[in-house]
C-alpha cells in the first residue's frame, strides 16, 4: 500500500528527466543520428513508464482517501 512518501519518492523520480535531458544534450555530439533518436525513444518510453507509475501511486492514494 502506497503512502505520501512513495509520492513524494515517485515525484523526484520523473524529476530526474531535467538531468537526463541535458545528459543527452552534452553527450549528442559524439552520437550519429540513429543513436541520438534511439536515445530519445528510449528516454521517451521511460518517463512515460514513471509517469504512469506516479499517476497509479497518486490515485490510489486520493482512493483510500490519503490525499484529498
Amino acid at each position: 500500500m502506497a503512502d505520501r512518501f512513495d509520492l513524494e519518492q515517485q515525484i523526484l523520480e520523473c524529476w530526474k528527466v531535467t538531468s537526463d535531458i541535458d545528459l543527452f544534450y552534452e553527450s549528442m555530439e559524439d552520437m550519429d543520428e540513429d543513436r541520438r533518436m534511439n536515445y530519445l525513444l528510449g528516454l521517451k518510453e521511460m518517463y512515460e513508464l514513471r509517469f504512469n507509475k506516479l499517476w497509479d501511486i497518486f490515485e490510489q492514494l486520493v482512493h483510500d482517501k490519503k490525499i484529498v
